[in-house]
């Protein structure tokens, strides 16, 4: 009788320890499609999964058939990123402080670069050196003329307005949202207040991560801009405030060229292990900063 009791206890201890270390959270599959009337169905190679749990957040990349190829994983609780390469079996992992100065670090590779450019140019002819300067501008911002200085970079005026369309959009209903840029439009928005996924984020925390971010940002020579909202991690930024208003289970783009579409194709609420943000038993344990400094990003 007392071995009974022994193993009935046994049993409530490990269910309470296993639910003690899972969450409830949300698990969506998104795709992106090129090109602003490619069909719903095409969905392409371009499939991620993100979950959400307990200020956690993963992303995974998915190949073709389904398999996994690369994660990031964003824990706000311990201010960390980590990436999971599936394909080397490697994890590297540091603080947003080290992803922070790795972009520095590649930041002044490319100041570097830009003056040995500059060096060239100055030996061609004008209307060629033109030309070249011209395409630098366009394809790099921040890239100034020969002897040049550089120059703040400009922030579009931002303005969100409701349109009153809504649609029923992987099962949850959604209303769109249009993010005006000078004017502009840019993108639609179309969001699901069913879908509850941001609260599992902690929007104070997410300041904080943006936040180092951008301080290390103002470091950095030439131009010079807000890395958190360019990341879209600003809890200030009107599009950040949307949030609230739910998740975006379609996303599209109207921007040079032919835009593209992100769209949610499955969204569930379940119970999350904390294991799903740990890397697979075996993988090889790197450092962030120095995968980012080789170029692994």
């Amino acid at each position: 009788m007392q071995s009974a009791i022994r193993t009935v206890v046994c049993v409530i201890i490990l269910a309470f320890l296993l639910t003690a270390q899972a969450d409830a959270g949300w698990v969506i599959e998104q795709v992106t499609r090129s090109g602003g009337t490619a069909p719903p169905g095409n969905v392409g190679p371009d499939r991620q999964v993100v979950i959400m749990s307990a200020n956690r957040m993963k992303t995974t990349s998915l190949d073709p058939s389904g398999k996994p190829t690369a994660a990031w994983i964003m824990d706000l609780e311990a201010q960390s990123l980590s990436r999971i390469d599936y394909q080397r079996q490697t994890v590297a992992t540091g603080k947003v402080q080290d992803y922070a100065d790795s972009m520095q670090a590649a930041r002044t590779q490319m100041t570097a670069a830009m003056k040995q450019m500059q060096q060239v140019l100055k030996d061609m002819p004008p209307e060629q050196r033109q030309k070249m300067e011209q395409m630098m501008r366009q394809h790099l911002p921040s890239a100034t003329p020969a002897g040049g200085t550089a120059e703040p970079c400009p922030e579009p005026k931002l303005e969100v307005r409701p349109t009153g369309q809504t649609a029923e959009i992987a099962g949850y209903p959604a209303a769109r949202y249009d993010v005006l840029e000078d004017g502009k439009l840019r993108t639609e928005l179309w969001l699901s207040k069913a879908i509850t996924a941001w609260k599992e984020i902690d929007s104070e925390k997410l300041e904080r991560f943006s936040q180092e971010i951008t301080k290390a940002s103002q470091r950095l020579p030439g131009c010079r801009f807000d890395w958190g909202k360019w990341a879209g991690l600003a809890p200030n930024d009107p599009v950040w405030k949307l949030a609230n208003e739910g998740y975006p289970v379609r996303t599209v783009s109207h921007g040079p060229g032919e835009g593209s579409i992100h769209e949610v194709v499955t969204a569930e609420s379940r119970t999350v292990p904390l294991t799903e943000f740990q890397a697979p038993p075996g993988f090889k344990q790197q450092s962030l900063k120095d995968v980012l400094r080789r170029g692994g990003s």
